[in-house]
This record gives structure tokens, sequence and C-alpha cells, in this order.
């Protein structure tokens, strides 16, 4: 039996069964506005966990680099992987982040409409109760049983709007960002006002930072993955799976959690801890769906101009994140990365803890990007430069970068290595774009020529006959 379980399997069918009558009792004009600020994220509810296939990931889990070790390459989800399935296109360029501080038990029940009249000990640590919310506002009989403990003047109406912020916070809290206490972080009701109120705001950082967090502590001994096992399993599972049909690389309005039935229906996924963990040591770089069909690749994030790595804020903790290392996923051509120790850059979030603000946006707004001119002609399949393969068998750090060049801003040595080695692969593309055109023009003038001989000929033929 696995170890690591997320949720206990009781646990899940009894909080899912209730946040899906939840859902089916806000009905559509409830169900819209959650999706205006959820995307797809709701359709998680509908996708089976398989904490089997959890644990066995946790097996290749390297929490120095953030990244899968396989036999031959690294696979890590990806922000622009993250933001896809949640239906928001991958655009991060002009999205802005999320701090989730912590607020008040007050300012908590403020954003809930919920009166100041009741007991902070609802609030423990940081968290409440999902029944708390359930009770005043997944039950079709909240309003009643509570109608004086709510701050909605008595109105039905308004209790109908309130309870739609009250499940995306229950929602969030139990799918996305659930706890080994099987509690409700009050600092996700943070969260869901920004997405509510501001516009330009992306969860996929927190998202992707509290994955890395529950892989990690897992590695440590951890039995509950605090994380979203979901779009973790779905990721994998995507890139295990070969389908052409999807090879799309655009923007699309599609749900991709709704379709990802669709898509992997042909997949015979194994079953058990033993049978994974045996799959995926054989696994070799060659197997891979590079880049899933459906992801939006014309513009991607490789590092940030202070580092070569960026740092996502979390709900819970500060992660390291080096999309470098994994370029064939975003279907750009895989450069050997820096190879420094990102674990000393972790740091463990507390709910009165101090946010780094100041240092992540600065490394978020110096975010560079790959534009579409960048990417191989193969997504899919992937490439690499020819020194990654031995790197990876060393796992040693990256050559040395070149002397800028006068002419040109000094730029920080990663990313003047990252660039001289772009732009190398680039102009051999171009030489072999020459190449080709090259070729085909000889084969035409070859088959001009042929077909010149054959009308000769024949007319040569006719002319003997007359």
């Amino acid at each position: 039996m696995s170890t690591i379980q997320n949720p206990p399997f009781t646990d899940v069918d009894e909080f899912l069964f209730r946040l899906q009558m939840w859902w089916y009792e806000l009905e559509g004009d409830g169900q819209k506005w959650v999706i205006k600020y959820l995307g797809a994220l709701t359709d998680i509810m509908k996708v089976k966990p398989r904490d089997d296939l959890i644990t066995t990931l946790v097996t290749f889990w390297d929490p120095v680099h953030n990244v899968f070790c396989f036999s031959d390459f690294e696979l890590t989800p990806t922000l622009e992987e993250i933001a896809g399935y949640s239906g928001f296109d991958g655009d991060l360029r002009n999205q802005n982040l999320i701090f989730p501080k912590a607020p008040s038990v007050h300012r908590f029940f403020g954003l809930l409409n919920i009166s100041n009249q009741i007991r902070k000990s609802n609030v423990v640590k940081g968290c409440c109760y999902f029944n708390f919310l359930y009770s005043r506002f997944g039950k079709p009989d909240g309003f009643e049983i509570y109608e004086k403990g709510l701050t909605n003047k008595q109105n039905k109406d308004t209790w109908q709007i309130h309870r739609r912020f009250a499940f995306m916070v229950a929602f969030l809290g139990v799918m996305v960002f659930p706890n080994k206490e099987r509690t409700i972080d009050i600092r996700i009701a943070r969260v869901v006002q920004v997405l509510t109120t501001k516009e330009h705001h992306t969860l996929a950082p927190i998202i992707l930072s509290d994955i890395y967090r529950g892989l990690t502590l897992c590695k440590s001994g951890a039995k509950f993955f605090e994380g979203c096992n979901i779009l973790l399993q779905m990721w994998l599972t995507e890139h295990l799976r070969h389908h052409p049909k999807f090879m799309r690389y655009g923007t699309s309005k599609e749900n991709f959690i709704e379709s990802y039935e669709e898509r992997i229906k042909h997949y015979k996924s194994l079953e058990g801890v033993e049978a994974w963990i045996s799959h995926l040591r054989s696994l070799m770089a060659s197997q891979i769906e590079w880049t899933l069909g459906w992801l939006p690749i014309r513009e991607v994030i490789h590092m940030s101009t202070l580092k070569s790595y960026l740092l996502l804020l979390g709900l819970r903790s500060v992660q390291p994140y080096a999309p470098q290392r994994v370029l064939r996923q975003l279907g750009r051509y895989q450069v050997v990365p820096d190879d420094e120790d990102l674990s000393v850059q972790v740091i463990e979030l507390h709910p009165e803890a101090p946010l780094p603000e100041a240092l992540i946006q600065r490394i978020w707004n110096g975010c560079r990007y790959l534009k579409d001119d960048t990417q191989v002609l193969d997504p899919a399949k992937g490439e690499i430069n020819p020194g990654y393969p031995r790197w990876f068998d060393k796992r040693s750090c990256v050559d040395d970068a070149p002397e800028p060049d006068p002419r040109r801003p000094i730029k920080r040595p990663h990313v003047q290595a990252f660039d001289d080695k772009i732009q190398e692969q680039l102009a051999w593309g171009e030489k072999e774009k020459g190449y080709k055109a090259t070729i085909h023009a000889l084969e035409e003038s070859l088959r001009n020529l042929n077909l010149e001989n054959d009308l000769q000929t024949q007319k040569a033929e006719g002319e003997r006959r007359v």
C-alpha cells in the first residue's frame, strides 16, 4: 500500500462529494462567476486521483534542483503548463504575482461575510475547518441556519452571491492547496480576494511552488502530499502519452482539463507503485512527449536577468524554479543548464512570517522570454545540445561564459552564456534551412531536366513513327 496519500480516500470521498454538491448548488450564474476567476481548475474534481503515481514520482524527485531526474533526462512542471491547464493560455508576460498575506481572523470573517461576533476559536493556527465554510455556504439551508451569523442583511440573494466566494476558498483549500490537517488556510481568502477584485493576476506560481514543496517534504519522509496531486498526475501522464492529433502549439479556448480524458483514453496506465517505478526507471528521453500538443509556446520564460532561476512564492514556501533545465518541454533547444544548488534558496513560510516580496517581485519583473522564432522544428521530439548527454552523466557545472561583446550592454554571465548557446543553435538552424532550400532547388532542377528529357524522347519517337 502506498505511504503517500493526497488525501486519504475516506476524506477524499467526503470532501469531494460535498464540494461537488456545493458546485451544483451554485448553478449556472454562480458557476460562470467562479470559472471567470479560476478558469478550468474546478474540473479537477472530475479526475480520479492516483496516489500510486504521486508516490512513485517522489522517488525520482531531486530537491536540489526541483526537477524529476530520470535515466537520461529531467522533467519538471512549468509555469506555462500549469497556467495552460487553468485555461489562461500560458500568457505570463502580462500577469502579476499574488502575495498570499495572512489576514487577521476578523479580516478573514469580513472577506467571507461572516459576522465578527462568531468566535475566533473557529480559526486555529491560521486555518479553519472545511465544515465551518460548508455548513454556512455549501448546504442549501445554510442561510436559514446561520442567517444571524452572516453579514448579508438577511437577504438570501446576497447570500447566494457570497457563497460563490466561499466556494472558491473551500475548493482551493481542499483540491489545490491541501494540508495534512485537512483544514483551510485563511490566506487562501486573501488569494481569492485578489483574483476577484484585481485583473491580470496568476495562480500558477503559487500552485507550482506548493507542488515543489510537497514533493520535497515527501522525499524527506512526509506521508501527506501538500500540493495539487491532480495537476501533477495529469502533467506526467500527458508527457508519457503520444497523441499527434492534439499537436497545435497555439492559443485555444479549449478546456484542457475537461478534455484530458479524451487525450489519454488510449494510454494504458500502470497500476501500483512497483510497476510505475520499474517503468519510469527504464524510461528514455526518446519516449517522452516533450512539448504538450495543446500548450501555447509562442513566448516562454527561461530565466531572469537577476538570476538563472526565478523564485516562486507559494502559500507555504518560496521555491526556486529553473525552466532552463527543461527547455524541451517549452519547445526550445535544450542547452546545458546552470547546475547550482537551488535548495539553499528555499524559504519556509509561516502565517506570521514576513514575505520577501521585493526580491521576488524584482526577479519576476526581470523575466527573460524566448520568443516564437526560437522554437525547434519538432517540439514533441525535443532537441538538445551535443554536450547535454555528457553533462547529464557527469552532472557537472556549465562552461564559463564567454567575454561579452563590448559593442553591446554588458549582460550578467548566466544570461550571456545562455543567449550565446541559443544564438549558436539558431544560426545553425538558419544554415540548415539554407541547405534544405538548396537541396530542394537541386532536386527540382533534376526533376525538370528528367521531365524535359522524357518529353524530348517522346517527341523523337513520335517523329520516327511518322
